[in-house]
């Protein structure tokens, strides 16, 4: 349904990482669902230019995340929260099952 709703399937797919992680960035989601990264960086770049999203420098990284100072984005992540939420456990494990933060230190690998 959320396909229907932005348009593509990439572009579901970046909102669910975006909602999940918090702050993402294209190459991520590509190596992720094994996609061109110029398909992601293009809906990366639509969001962005349509005020959805905002986006930094980190290094040579750009880093993408939604626009908080937007009423209208704010609203659009909720939307997306709520079929983020309504992903059964078993659905989100497939989907992110990727770990993006690094481990602490001294912690071990069960």
């Amino acid at each position: 349904m959320l396909e229907k709703i932005l348009g593509s399937d990439i572009a579901m797919k970046i909102m669910l990482h975006l909602v999940h992680y918090g702050e993402m960035y294209p190459s991520a989601v590509a190596k992720d669902y094994e996609l061109t990264l110029s398909a992601v960086q293009k809906q990366f770049a639509r969001f962005e230019e349509a005020g959805v999203l905002v986006s930094k420098l980190v290094g040579r990284t750009r880093v993408y995340m939604f626009n908080r100072k937007s009423k209208a984005a704010t609203k659009f992540y909720d939307l997306i929260k709520i079929y983020y939420d309504g992903l059964s456990v078993k659905d989100k494990e497939k989907i992110f099952s990727q770990r993006r933060r690094p481990r602490r230190p001294g912690k071990p690998v069960i």
